[in-house]
């Protein structure tokens, strides 16, 4: 059942696979020198990077933006030899994205892929990046994002004659400070499954706090450590999943009520967390109490198909409007089709040619 469940999450982790510029290295690289600068040039004293650096004010906030870039973030290097930062989400949790760019005070969101119904936050200037560079360096959590990390620093120390050190250092996530919360933004989910009895031994009500990734299996330990789960490897994906089943969720609990989550999906662990109530009350034994689980569960469920229903509908009316644009081009081209046609009838006449 666990390899079942866990996972959900698959699909969109296969959307935002972690970005793996090994095999590119030398090409992109070669691109960015050619820009005015050779491999020897720009290990030098930078004014400029020491007066762009950066602190955020909001500690709370610098490390639930860094959980959450970790689950979803981007450090690109295109083919051109342009730098770029980017996160992208589903069009129904643009909101975080705004936010992101408020709390920052830079960047641009953006529609991604309208299809796709994705939106994107995205730094690609010099001085912002410059302080992006400033949040993350020596602040990173999994070892993928480190590597990655890394190399695009490298490639903007390239790119702009810089000198800024990658500093070597591991972020260690605990439940007293915010990742956590932002990584479960992107890579958590909360389940509940019931499994009705009508014999003596009542129904068996599961809950579980599952966090999904691909690789970085010491990190993954590191997160059972601290969350006491179990980390089980999925080979469907080739991945893992961390896993609190319903004993020993409290520390949990006590945790988000602290450091709250800002995407939709609070919605879903404020339903969960009204179950985990009634059964740490004891409550889920009798009629009444069994009747709000189950209520609660639908509405976990409903929000999920509401939220597929809305993504249909959006690419509905998308296309619908594609539709009607083209059809509106296609008619406008028609009557100015007419319009020369009459009057070119009317030029070349035989009346008109009489009359000259």
């Amino acid at each position: 059942m666990l390899n079942n469940r866990a996972f959900l999450k698959l699909h969109y982790m296969r959307e935002h696979p972690v970005l793996n510029l090994g095999p590119l290295r030398y090409n992109l690289f070669g691109k960015i020198q050619d820009e005015g600068q050779s491999a020897g040039n720009f290990n030098i004293s930078s004014s400029e990077t020491t007066r762009e650096a950066f602190t955020l004010k909001d500690d709370a906030f610098k490390l639930w933006f860094i959980g959450f870039v970790e689950g979803d973030g981007s450090f690109i290097i295109n083919k051109d030899g342009y730098l770029e930062f980017r996160i992208t989400q589903s069009s129904k949790d643009a909101q975080v994205l705004f936010m992101i760019k408020k709390m920052l005070g830079f960047g641009v969101v953006r529609v991604q892929d309208s299809n796709r119904n994705t939106h994107c936050y995205r730094v690609r200037d010099k001085k912002n990046l410059l302080k992006l560079i400033s949040i993350f360096n020596g602040s990173i959590f999994l070892e993928s994002r480190r590597k990655q990390f890394k190399l695009w620093l490298e490639a903007f120390n390239l790119k702009y004659k810089e000198n800024v050190l990658y500093l070597d250092k591991e972020l260690k996530p605990s439940l007293n400070d915010s990742w956590l919360s932002g990584f479960t933004d992107t890579e958590g989910c909360f389940t509940c499954s019931i499994t009705e009895n009508k014999t003596k031994t009542g129904n068996l009500i599961r809950l579980r706090y599952i966090l999904s990734q691909k690789g970085n299996s010491e990190n993954m330990d590191h997160l059972a450590n601290i969350l006491g789960g179990k980390k089980h490897f999925i080979k469907s994906y080739d991945g893992y999943n961390v896993v609190v089943n319903t004993t020993k969720l409290s520390p949990i609990v006590q945790y988000f009520s602290v450091f709250s989550l800002k995407t939709k999906k609070y919605l879903t662990y404020f339903n969960w967390t009204k179950i985990y109530k009634l059964i740490t009350n004891k409550e889920h034994t009798s009629i009444e109490g069994f009747t709000l689980i189950k209520k609660y569960k639908n509405n976990m469920n409903r929000l999920s198909s509401k939220e597929q229903i809305l993504e249909s509908n959006m690419l509905k009316v998308i296309m619908n409007t594609t539709c009607f644009s083209v059809i509106l081009f296609l008619l406008v081209l028609y009557v100015i089709y007419i319009l020369i046609h009459d009057i070119v009838n009317e030029v070349f006449s035989p009346v008109w040619l009489m009359r000259i």
